[in-house]
């Protein structure tokens, strides 16, 4: 029953995707049709004009000069009356668009021209009279600017000729009647020739116009959602950019849009792309001009007030109703979204605000995802200094510079060292040497990362071969490695080509690379685990996973963040917390590593909550590979500081 409705809701849906789009080709050609009547109103306003004109010039001189005997004044009346027709019509249509107003114009001065001539005849007939409706006739048909006026004037003055022929000219009339339907004929021919070949030159042009209109909101829009693209983003925020108004930049990415794409296809994430884009605009109002720059990034051009309080007011407007359920036909998700503001500056190109707003958003990921950042000073001189670490990266030679240092892992109920976290260190040929969490975050920004982690594993496992068959090794991975399928396979073949047991190696992953995409975390862990490897969550408790997330990891070990550490002697709710996370491993089956341990208050407090595995400077500093083997010979002399904390 349900696949049947599911199937039927689709069908449903996609006749209605078909009238929409039925809709918008209509509303194109309409426009079209408009646009062609209006050039076609343009190119034919001269014609009429000068038709009135003449027509006024003629009654003008014939109200003045012109009487017939018997006439009280009627044809003067008459005659002035078509003057001021004709004047009136032509303030009516003096550069109208409008092609209706051109056919009123002529319907009036056609009727006025027929009933002068009528009263002409009717005062004082003369049969060479009659030749002024043969005249009529092609000054109808050239004249109309549409055959629904050159027609029915023509016809009524036909129609007259022969009636007025066959009154007074009866031995005449079939002679009156043939140069009635000569002059007819004719003067339609003709009208038609030149009106035909008018339209075709309008037409032609009109149509080339509407193809040229068409091609540029294509390059202009964005096919799918209808905002403008990347394109047209630029070249408004250059005009905003130049003006003396203040405006700010948005960058906008999605989260969580990954998992929705590839869990109900591309048609449901399109659907949700547009879905996005509608919120955007009635988000942004008159005052924000959004724009798709591509994937599930968006950009917001900002204008009016633009001061902090207003940017996180809008900004949080926007991510509250970004992060509103969507229901995308038989489906129903949520995301989130991540902004980063850039106020204007005349000091900066658009490419260098977009830079700024990006590294905001970059910021807004890594710590308040799904809320919006404002750039400021601290992120410019961090920028500066990611700028300079990300030329010295490429340009590095990352083999001779990049070095790992060991930190031990020490179980205090065994009085040993179980294992050493790698810790990646570089000493720069150009910058000296840089703090990790500057480098690892610039390699990380610029993609550098996976090739990074690669030539750091290769390093640890060279040092272990020589170490004991018994003690283990963290070593770290990023984000981006678990997001890439090539980066997992390489991280898997250097493990098997070391010779080293992959069940020596735990491989960590932080709360956020975890989050950043949960499912393809949870396959990339699987490939490693399969491999033989363990896995290890850092840094637990900084950031938002749960045990939630961890029952549906392949984790083996926990470890706490020194966070929680730091507030130990100060705070009893934070022993209280690291005895239920210890307890909580411990019916879990995971091993437990607290981090940061420096003061032996802090591990007398630890083993009290029986901790086992302990990581900090109490124990050792990070030590460079050549002292590890030293370090295990000697670790007997801990024992007693353990003992005395017992």
């Amino acid at each position: 029953m349900f696949p049947s409705i599911h199937v039927g809701l689709k069908a449903i849906r996609a006749a209605l995707d078909r009238v929409v789009e039925r809709r918008k080709a209509l509303a194109s050609m309409d426009e079209c049709g408009i646009h062609l009547r209006a050039e076609t109103a343009e190119s034919l306003r001269p014609v009429v004009q000068g038709y009135l004109v003449i027509v006024a010039a003629y009654f003008a001189v014939q109200t003045v000069f012109y009487r017939v005997p018997g006439d009280p004044g009627w044809l003067p009346l008459s005659a002035f009356l078509t003057v001021a027709i004709c004047g009136w019509m032509l303030y009516l249509i003096r550069g109208t668009r409008r092609i209706r107003r051109l056919d009123l114009a002529g319907h009036s001065v056609n009727l006025m021209l027929v009933i002068d001539t009528l009263l002409d005849i009717h005062l004082q007939y003369n049969s060479i009279k009659l030749i002024y409706f043969a005249l009529l006739l092609p000054v109808f048909a050239a004249s109309g600017a549409r055959a629904r006026v050159a027609v029915p004037g023509s016809l009524v003055s036909m129609v007259l000729f022969t009636v007025f022929a066959w009154r007074w000219e009866a031995a005449h009339v079939a002679d009156y009647a043939w140069v009635a339907a000569t002059a007819l004929v004719s003067g339609l021919s003709i009208s038609g020739i030149l009106r035909s070949a008018l339209l075709r030159v309008v037409r032609a042009q009109v149509t080339t116009e509407c193809h040229r209109q068409q091609a540029q909101t294509l390059a202009d829009c964005d096919a799918l959602t209808g905002l403008a693209n990347r394109r047209s983003f630029f070249r408004h925020a250059e005009t905003v950019l130049a003006g003396d108004a203040p405006f700010a930049l948005a960058l906008i990415d999605l989260d969580g849009f990954k998992p929705v794409n590839d869990t109900y296809g591309h048609g449901t994430g399109d659907d949700l792309l547009v879905t996005v884009a509608d919120r955007l605009r009635g988000v942004c109002g008159a005052d924000g001009f959004p724009a798709r720059m591509g994937g599930d990034e968006f950009a917001i051009v900002l204008t009016g007030d633009c001061h902090d309080d207003a940017l996180q007011v809008f900004g949080a407007r926007l991510c509250d109703a970004l992060r509103e359920t969507y229901v995308l036909g038989p489906v129903a998700t949520t995301i989130s979204a991540s902004v980063g503001f850039v106020r204007g500056e005349a000091a900066f190109t658009v490419s260098q605000l977009l830079e700024r707003a990006d590294y905001a958003l970059y910021f807004a990921k890594q710590n308040l995802r799904g809320a919006p950042v404002i750039f400021n000073a601290r992120h410019e001189a961090e920028m500066r200094d990611f700028s300079q670490v990300d030329h010295a990266l490429r340009t590095a030679d990352l083999d001779q510079e990049l070095s790992i240092v060991f930190q031990p892992q020490v179980d205090v109920v065994e009085n040993r060292t179980v294992a050493f976290e790698a810790l990646a260190r570089w000493h720069s040929a150009t910058l000296g040497p840089v703090a990790p969490d500057i480098f690892i975050r610039a390699a990380e920004r610029s993609g550098l990362i996976t090739d990074i982690t690669l030539k750091l594993l290769r390093k640890t496992l060279r040092h272990m071969a020589v170490w004991p068959e018994t003690v283990r090794v963290s070593f770290n991975l990023s984000a981006r490695d678990l997001r890439s399928a090539i980066s997992i396979g390489n991280i898997c073949a250097a493990i098997r080509d070391s010779g080293v047991d992959p069940r020596r190696i735990e491989l960590e992953i932080t709360e956020t690379a975890m989050l950043t995409d949960f499912d393809q975390a949870c396959q990339a862990l699987t490939v490693l685990k399969a491999l033989g490897c363990r896995i290890a969550v850092d840094d637990f408790g900084e950031g938002y996973s749960s045990f939630g997330y961890i029952h549906r990891l392949p984790v083996d070990k926990i470890k706490i963040d020194r966070t929680f550490v730091t507030q130990l002697v100060r705070h009893r709710s934070a022993i209280k917390i690291v005895k239920t996370i210890i307890d909580l491993c411990r019916n879990l089956e995971l091993d437990c590593v607290i981090e940061g341990v420096e003061t032996q208050a802090e591990l007398t407090k630890l083993i009290q909550v029986r901790a086992r595995y302990i990581q900090g400077y109490l124990f050792a500093r990070p030590m460079p590979a050549e002292a590890v083997l030293a370090h295990l010979d000697t670790e007997a002399l801990d024992a007693p500081r353990i003992q005395a904390a017992e």
